[in-house]
């Protein structure tokens, strides 16, 4: 698989910006940008980061590699175009501000404005809602789900308290022959 014309699609670009954005992606920065935490990087090290990725680095099978800087910087202005980066200026140490200049370059900071697939945050948002609800609605259980609950809380409480007193009198034993456990 070759890069020439593979990015051109904005869901490749995608795919890239997901592996970027991961773990195995190049290191960022944290600043503050317009009041809100980003996460930027230098567009000399994301060019060498895509030509050559740092030892160790998995590069995904379903991405081609890039040959050379000049197919890497293409890539660059095309994230720029796609506004899934934009350059940024540092104003001061961990400040950062929008740049006038939208143009990929080298010597340039740039700030992820990409963020990724977000159905599993919305996902857990909405586990979140939906438990505070069932909390809340604790009054209006049927009386068997509320003796339930009270029996796993009391079960619960009693286990805590039987493993508290277990450790304790297994430390001061041990602490009595003179070694130091925890």
């Amino acid at each position: 698989m070759t890069s020439e014309g593979f990015y051109d699609d904005e869901e490749n670009l995608k795919k890239l910006c997901d592996f970027l954005r991961g773990k195995e992606g190049p290191p960022v920065r944290e600043a503050i940008e317009m009041d809100k935490r980003v996460y930027y990087l230098k567009g000399e090290k994301l060019v060498n980061f895509l030509v050559e990725p740092k030892k160790g680095t998995k590069w995904p099978s379903n991405l081609p590699k890039f040959k050379t800087r000049q197919e890497a910087i293409a890539v660059c202005k095309q994230l720029c175009d796609a506004q899934f980066i934009h350059r940024s200026e540092k104003r001061g140490k961990g400040d950062l501000v929008i740049s006038q200049n939208r143009e990929f370059d080298e010597s340039g900071y740039f700030t992820w404005i990409y963020e990724g697939d977000k159905s599993f945050s919305n996902m857990m948002t909405a586990l979140l809602v939906a438990g505070f609800l069932f909390c809340t609605c604790f009054p209006i259980w049927p009386n068997f789900l509320k003796v339930f609950v009270w029996y796993m809380s009391v079960t619960l409480l009693i286990f805590i308290f039987f493993l508290i007193s277990f450790r304790g009198a297994v430390f001061l034993c041990v602490w009595i022959l003179g070694f130091e456990c925890w």
